[in-house]
Formats: structure tokens, C-alpha cells, sequence
């Protein structure tokens, strides 16, 4: 038989019991449906993963800790020094390594206070950390400026009514007081206010602000009130920015820096905050990251949480995916039903075929064909169906999270899902269709033409 032959006849038999296959047609989209949005579900939860990372490099390797001396490896440096640079620069797989060092301030602008951290690095990773600017420009080496995160102005606010100030960086000017963190919060600098040890009942001298540049300000590309990995950040030269914390206190040792009792420098070594290493691949900042917790370094990369989630999502996506498969399986054992009613209802109709001569590849062809279509047209139905809840959803429950500075996309269905799941229900029907075809195969011609 040809193919138009039995697709003619596999549809007039389908069109012949429309009921029963309208029925079996609505179990097949019931599954699909089930299956794409469960598993759109896990992919827009994936998505919202990814968009956490968006603005990170995922090639940094952060360096916070050396090992403790008890426990360092011969040849790794203990102290986070311009040793511990020498070796983080030898490593395989650095390309660059950036020291970075943290000090404390109190800053102010107007009649708002607020406790922030500035963090010196080199000039030169500035331009290789992606920042996009809402106006200004890159803090330049040797000159101290601030660049600001984009959420930074909001962070100010009225003293008398607890309201949130309107600052604009460029126009105001911001005042720091240096401090460092005690246990229970953060204190002036030993003799910033005053001489130390002098009479506590006495109201204690004003504090000494400095004027901060400002070079500029990121721009907030996420949408209002929606934070960002660099939202706080408050960035400088790191080489200027110690110049300038020297001169802003001579003769005292800058904050997180080694002291005597008295509050003067220890020593002429410096000791930074932190290094970026800087590596020339994600794969490398994994290696990187796996070697240096080997020799006792503590240390951590934004690519191993995006591994994390990663997984974390690709769970998820099966377990939705294995609860929407469910309902598809109910689905085939009601197209094997419907095929097998099917075969025990024309089976005279098959005797006189194989009387013709149809070849028996003919008859199983024609039996796949059916079983193959309800799958088919349920899982195009399901698909236009899974379009439109995913759209409710987006437009429901994403937008009340969009709202809340969550993703707004809560179902994603990309078109690997469409085009998978159409075929994955006409697979289905397919399979489910083999057990009746070989039974309308297997056949006796004579018997079958003298059942009624």
C-alpha cells in the first residue's frame, strides 16, 4: 500500500470513532501540558539562577586567608602579603592578581550617616571587571576617587524623619570619618577624636572628616529597587587610597593594618584584605580554586555557586519533568487501550485486508500510524496549552514576584522544550501503539473474516 493509502485509511478510522479518540487526544494533552510546564518551571527557576550571575566573572578566584602556620605547606606563604602576591602570581592558570584592601569609614552627606567599606584595588583591574557607568569615570592610579555601586545614594537617610534622602553624588559633597570594626560595631580610629585615654566624662571631641572625590557611579541596568552584586560597593585606587589614608592620619597605622598599643604603624610590612586572581577560563578558576584549598588557603569563586545552581536546577527540571512524565504514561496506556479496543473491533476488516494481499508491514504501518497522530495532535494541543498557563503564570504569580525584586519570568519554555515534548508524545504514541499493531498483525485472515 502506499502511504497516502494508509494515511487515508489510518485517519477515516480515527474520524469513524471520534469520541474515544477525542478522549485518548485529551489524556495525551493533559500529559504534555503537565510536562512542558512542570519542566518551563524548572527552567525559568534555572534562568533566575543564571540572572544572579549575570554581572559576575566567572574566571575570579577570591583569596581571603592564608593558612595557619601549623598547618602551611613548605614554600606557601602565611601572611597576606606581597609574598602570598609573588606566589598567587605563579600559579597555573593566573593571568592577573589584584590585591585588594578594605577600610572602614563612616561616611556622610547632608544629614545622612552611613557606616560603608572602601575597597583599594589597582587601577588597572577596573576596565577588566565589566562595570557599566551611570556617569563619571573609572577611578585613574594615583589619584584618589570613589566609585560608588548603584544603590549607594539610597543608603542615606534623615535623621529627624527616618526618610530616605534625594542625593546626587555630583553635586553634594560626601565626608568619611575613618573607623575601624570593633565587637560591636564600628569605632574611631585610636586617637582620630582625640588623645587616647583621656577623661570618658567629658563629651568627646568632633570628629574628623575628610572630604571624599567621587569619579563616578554604576548604573542599575536590573530595574528599580533590584540589588546587584556591586550595589554597596564603594571602590578606590589602591595605591592612592593608602597614600591617602597616610597623610589623613600621620603617624597612626591605618586600619586592618599592624599596630602597637599605642595606635603607630608595626612594622613596615603591608598587609592586604584579600587578592583576585584573575584566571584564563571558568575551568581554570576551578582547578585554581580546588589546588589552593588543598594547601590550606582559604579561598572561594563565583563559578562554583553557578555550578552549584546549576545543578541544583537541572534537579529540580527532573523532578517536574518526572511528575508531568507521569501523567503522559497514563496518557499512552489510554492510546494502547484505545488501540487495542481498535483491533478487537475491525477485525474483520483486517481479514478481508490480508485476503487482498495487504502486506502485513502494511497493517502494522497503519496501526503505528493511528497511535502515532492521537500522540501527535495531543501533544500540539498540550503545547498551545503550556503556552498560554505559562503565560498566566508570567503574568500572575511573575509579576507579583517581579514586584517583590524576584524574576519576573517564572516559566520559560524555550524551543528545545516545544519541539521535545511534540515529539516526545508522538513517541509515546507510537510505543504505545506497537503491542496492538503486532496483535492486528499476528491475525488469522480465515478467522478473522468469520468473526462477527
Amino acid at each position: 500500500m502506499r502511504w497516502s493509502d494508509l494515511l487515508a485509511a489510518s485517519f477515516a478510522s480515527l474520524r469513524q470513532r471520534l469520541f474515544r479518540t477525542s478522549l485518548t487526544v485529551l489524556g495525551v494533552l493533559i500529559g504534555t501540558t503537565a510536562v512542558i510546564v512542570m519542566v518551563s518551571l524548572g527552567v525559568g527557576l534555572s534562568s533566575s539562577f543564571t540572572a544572579q550571575f549575570q554581572n559576575i566573572n566567572l574566571r575570579q578566584v577570591q583569596v581571603y586567608a592564608p593558612p595557619p602556620v601549623e598547618q602551611g605547606m613548605q614554600g606557601v606563604p602565611t601572611k597576606m602579603n606581597d609574598a602570598m602576591l609573588a606566589y598567587l602570581e605563579t600559579m597555573p592558570g593566573a593571568q592577573d592578581v589584584w590585591p585588594v584592601y578594605y577600610a572602614d569609614m563612616e561616611m556622610s552627606i547632608g544629614s545622612g550617616q552611613q557606616f560603608m567599606q572602601i575597597q583599594g584595588l589597582p587601577a588597572e583591574a577596573f576596565p577588566e571587571m565589566d562595570l557599566t557607568l551611570a556617569w563619571g569615570e573609572l577611578p585613574h592610579a594615583g589619584s584618589f576617587s570613589l566609585l560608588l555601586g548603584d544603590m549607594v545614594h539610597e543608603q542615606f537617610w534623615d535623621p529627624m524623619t527616618g526618610m530616605p534622602l534625594e542625593i546626587d553624588f555630583r553635586t553634594q559633597t560626601l565626608f568619611g570619618t575613618l573607623t575601624t570594626w570593633g565587637d560591636y560595631g564600628p569605632v574611631p580610629i585610636p586617637g582620630d577624636d582625640g588623645p587616647v585615654g583621656e577623661d570618658p566624662t567629658q563629651p568627646p571631641p568632633p570628629k574628623k572628616r575628610h572630604i571624599l572625590p567621587v569619579a563616578g557611579q554604576l548604573l542599575n541596568d536590573r530595574g528599580e529597587g533590584q540589588w546587584g552584586p556591586n550595589s554597596m560597593m564603594v571602590w578606590a585606587d589602591l595605591d592612592a587610597m593608602v597614600k591617602w589614608m597616610q597623610k589623613a592620619l600621620p603617624g597612626k597605622a591605618l586600619p586592618n593594618q599592624p599596630a602597637t598599643s599605642d595606635g603607630k604603624p608595626l612594622g613596615k610590612e603591608f598587609i592586604y584584605s584579600e587578592f583576585r586572581v584573575l584566571t584564563q577560563d571558568p575551568e581554570a578558576a576551578e582547578a585554581m580554586l580546588n589546588s589552593l584549598r588543598e594547601q590550606g588557603i582559604q579561598a572561594n569563586a563565583e563559578v562554583e555557586w553557578i555550578r552549584q545552581a546549576q545543578s541544583q536546577a537541572v534537579v529540580v527540571q527532573a523532578v517536574f519533568g518526572g511528575i508531568g512524565f507521569i501523567s503522559l504514561l497514563v496518557a499512552a496506556i489510554g492510546i494502547a487501550n484505545t488501540m487495542m479496543m481498535s483491533v478487537y473491533e475491525r477485525t474483520k476488516e483486517i481479514g478481508i485486508m490480508k485476503v487482498m494481499g495487504a502486506a502485513l508491514g502494511d497493517i502494522r504501518k497503519m496501526f503505528l500510524i493511528e497511535s502515532a497522530a492521537i500522540g501527535f495532535i495531543g501533544g500540539i494541543t498540550g503545547l498551545l496549552l503550556s503556552v498560554a498557563v505559562s503565560a498566566i503564570l508570567n503574568a500572575t504569580l511573575g509579576s507579583m514576584m517581579g514586584e517583590m525584586g524576584g524574576e519576573a519570568q517564572l516559566s520559560v519554555i524555550p524551543i528545545w522544550l516545544m519541539v521535545g515534548a511534540v515529539a516526545f508524545a508522538t513517541l509515546i504514541g507510537m510505543l504505545a501503539g506497537m503491542v496492538p499493531a503486532q496483535r492486528a498483525m499476528k491475525l488469522s485472515p480465515l478467522a478473522a473474516i468469520r468473526n462477527e
